[in-house]
């Protein structure tokens, strides 16, 4: 029988951030945070493990910035044994709900788990299905300079936030939508970053410029000879 987890008070100042949590939470969400936490003090503990400096977050980042900031000395937390690869997956499970995942960062610890841990495996233990992992692998086709790279573009897309869209489509739907995508694909260089997002936009693109084509009045020959 598992462990029932206890609730331990930790110092703020003896807790740290890990350095591949991908997850971003934008400035309104954060101020309403602010405001609860303020409001009622921390009431979700934060998930730790022990690490050389002290206590490793898993889980609860923002929250412990909040806190922090706000000059609470302890706050409660939930301390489990991780190795750094399931810490990781910890982090990758936990973040599906709170916030929103930088893509690259994401993309960044889904290959370094993947050095050990298949894509099948990961499917299983992570809220994503295994294309859905293979397309965010797609980001790293970078060229030399990977890390140089990697972090500029990681503090762009955390700027500039790129949104993610859900869509449920039934069978028929979902068969219309990959063969469009298939079609516009093939437009594409292969070796294309992130090729579906592109493959959407074009269809996109083309759709809109269709119907401004057909919401254009045709001016006749006579009226285009006129002064």
């Amino acid at each position: 029988m598992d462990k029932p987890l206890t609730i331990t008070q930790i110092a703020t100042d003896q807790i740290h951030p890990n350095n591949h949590n991908p997850n971003v939470v934008l400035p309104d969400i954060m101020a309403k945070l602010r405001a609860e936490i303020g409001q009622k003090g921390l009431c979700e503990p934060i998930h730790v493990r022990c690490s050389p400096h002290g206590y490793e977050i898993v889980d609860g980042e923002h929250r412990w910035r909040v806190c922090r900031d706000l000059g609470m000395k302890e706050i409660p937390c939930i301390i489990q044994d991780f190795d750094d690869n399931e810490a990781k997956i910890k982090t990758l499970q936990l973040n599906y709900m709170h916030g929103q995942a930088v893509p690259i960062k994401m993309a960044a610890l889904i290959h370094d788990l993947n050095k050990e841990i298949t894509l099948e495996d990961l499917a299983k233990r992570l809220p994503y299905e295994e294309p859905q992992l293979l397309d965010n692998l797609e980001l790293l086709k970078l060229p030399e300079g990977f890390g140089e790279i990697l972090e500029a573009q990681a503090k762009q897309e955390e700027a500039e936030m790129p949104s993610v869209h859900t869509f449920v489509l039934f069978k028929k739907q979902r068969e219309t939508v990959e063969e469009a995508l298939r079609i516009a694909s093939e437009t594409i260089p292969q070796g294309a970053k992130n090729s579906k997002a592109i493959a959407l936009e074009k269809i996109c693109a083309y759709f809109i410029t269709a119907q401004r084509d057909k919401e254009t009045p045709e001016t006749s020959g006579d009226e285009s000879q006129k002064p």
